[in-house]
């Protein structure tokens, strides 16, 4: 990859270029930062919000059916066979060409730890071992024919974390950002579209936490600013703190919370104004071009952006199980999880929703990569990656 001088001297990210597979930094260059133009500007005059509430009427029961659908062209690999004798929870996080990327956190001392990105090829059954780093990598993912992950580490003075990247037709990495997370604000969180990955940063001190949400643009090669938020801290907050956002090619959707002398309004929107609604308590959202899906203890809710349509509902088996990890596949297909347990598909054009795997003592959160949703299934002796090819 070319990185090009910064555009914007202000807006400065630097970027620490590795040489290879090694967790040493090595001298820093400039990348290219653009601001989003419908956006970038700070928001003035924060209010409390008050959105209105869409009227979506009642929403219906998804009909349930008791046989496990198949999508397509249906692949398991067996990865137990490099793990044995160990206690390991791995999962796919990204598909390229025909492998499997995934990451292994293992902790080899009371305060050492090491975490490795694997690549299982699905035709040849090798598992190799693309690079190590003595830090939590917390999670990854990718666009194109990249890698992006989070690694990170506790200090002092909060969570040192970083960035980074992996060109996997060079096997290269790069350092796309850093920081340091103090007074318990977040590490950075990945989304990823088909062009770009997304996340935040925090900047606290004792008096402020600045809020920033960037993207790297793979085609353009540049981060972009979308928006930046502050929270004043005080007797009584201030201002705006988002805390999660998820970033898909219909665009951004964001959950906030607005203070105006200390009271508080949460609210799920999306950045082009299509939805939005004062929301607290959720533990997974996603959204498409209609709808807006999320999840909750003992409930998911999938409600369209314009009223027109009806709003369904998915209950789980117990009201006290989670239901999250939402895939849209298209404009009314999508996947979900149960608790950690089965995964679910609902065609939301007929109202149905159906079992897509059997219960088991772990399933993943699904992927879904160029047309193919990935998976994975374990219990005490067997580790499972599954890939449902949907164009087949």
């Amino acid at each position: 990859m070319r990185w090009k001088t910064a555009l914007t001297a202000a807006l400065m990210v630097s970027l620490v270029v590795n040489a290879g597979c090694t967790d040493s930094d090595s001298a820093k260059q400039p990348s290219k930062i653009k601001a989003d133009p419908q956006v970038a500007e700070p928001m003035p005059n924060l209010e409390p919000v008050s959105a209105p509430l869409s009227d979506y009427g009642k929403y219906v029961p998804l009909k349930r059916q008791s046989e496990t659908v198949t999508l397509g062209s249906h692949q398991t690999y067996n990865l137990s066979p490099f793990f044995t004798g160990q206690t390991v929870v791995i999962a796919p996080d990204y598909l390229y060409q025909q492998s499997i990327y995934y990451t292994h956190v293992k902790q080899t001392s009371d305060t050492t730890i090491n975490s490795y990105i694997y690549r299982y090829s699905q035709g040849s059954n090798d598992n190799q071992v693309l690079h190590t780093v003595n830090r939590t990598i917390g999670m990854m993912t990718g666009v194109s024919h990249y890698l992006f992950w989070v690694e990170y580490n506790q200090t002092k003075s909060g969570q040192k974390w970083a960035i980074r990247l992996m060109d996997l037709k060079t096997e290269k990495i790069n350092t796309l950002d850093q920081g340091i997370s103090r007074y318990d604000t977040a590490i950075p969180y990945l989304d990823a579209s088909s062009k770009r990955v997304s996340w935040m940063t925090h900047e606290a001190t004792p008096t402020r936490t600045k809020t920033i949400l960037k993207s790297f643009d793979v085609a353009e090669d540049a981060i972009i600013i979308h928006q930046q938020y502050m929270l004043k801290e005080g007797e009584k907050r201030n201002g705006q703190y988002p805390f999660d956002f998820r970033r898909s090619d219909a665009g951004l959707i964001l959950h906030t919370s607005t203070f105006k002398n200390g009271h508080k309004t949460p609210t799920l929107e999306t950045f082009d104004g299509a939805f939005s609604r004062r929301m607290n308590g959720l533990i997974d959202f996603e959204h498409n071009k209609k709808y807006v899906a999320i999840g909750e203890e003992g409930s998911a809710l999938f409600m369209p952006k314009k009223g027109q349509q009806p709003g369904y509902q998915f209950k789980p088996s117990d009201n006290r199980l989670t239901v999250d990890a939402f895939r849209f596949l298209s404009a009314d297909r999508v996947i979900f999880r149960e608790s950690m347990t089965r995964l679910w598909y609902a065609d939301l054009a007929r109202g149905t929703v159906v079992p897509l795997t059997e219960m088991a003592d772990t399933t993943s959160k699904p992927i879904y990569v160029n047309g193919k949703l990935a998976y994975g299934v374990s219990d005490d002796e067997q580790i499972e990656f599954h890939v449902i090819d949907l164009k087949k």
